[in-house]
């Protein structure tokens, strides 16, 4: 099913994570002229890089927008919302321990980031969205992408300034 145009944004983040994911499981980039080091406290590095500028707030509108959308939506759409937040909680718990200790058994913790990065956006797209969007009237999408796109906005904006901040 093509994904509607409200969830785009999201979709776009998901497939940016996806590489982040590919990489983190190999332990180096699929494409060899891509710029990913082959050394994994230089890899926990970028991957903390990756969720402090894109995936936390990534977390963060999905929680506030689209997961009461899927509660109130689909039938069961509490226990999909509890499983996807227990994926939340688990990356952001492995983000704290990658920070706490950022090279220590890497070999291992990187590539299982990695793997329940690539498990959720899966759920999510072949699972989530494609009922959301099934289920959804139009209206009630368009409203749901306004909120997201708002966000997404707002996001931008705290990055560009926390960049210029640092100038």
């Amino acid at each position: 099913m093509k994904r509607h145009e409200s969830l785009v944004p999201l979709s776009r983040d998901h497939n940016v994570a996806l590489m982040m994911a590919q990489r983190l499981i190999l332990g180096r980039a699929p494409n060899p002229r891509a710029d990913w080091p082959t050394d994994r406290t230089q890899q926990a590095r970028r991957l903390l890089a990756f969720y402090e500028s894109d995936l936390r707030a990534h977390f963060e509108i999905e929680e506030a927008y689209v997961f009461p959308a899927v509660r109130a939506l689909l039938v069961d759409g509490d226990r999909q919302v509890e499983a996807l937040i227990a994926d939340h909680e688990a990356m952001r718990a492995m983000i704290r321990g990658i920070e706490a200790d950022p090279a220590t058994g890497l070999d291992e913790r990187l590539p299982a980031f990695g793997h329940l990065l690539k498990g959720h956006i899966q759920r999510e797209e072949r699972q989530l969205f494609e009922r959301l969007q099934a289920v959804c009237e139009p209206g009630v999408l368009d409203a749901l992408g306004a909120e997201i796109a708002a966000a997404h906005e707002a996001t931008c904006l705290l990055r560009v300034e926390d960049e210029e901040s640092r100038l």
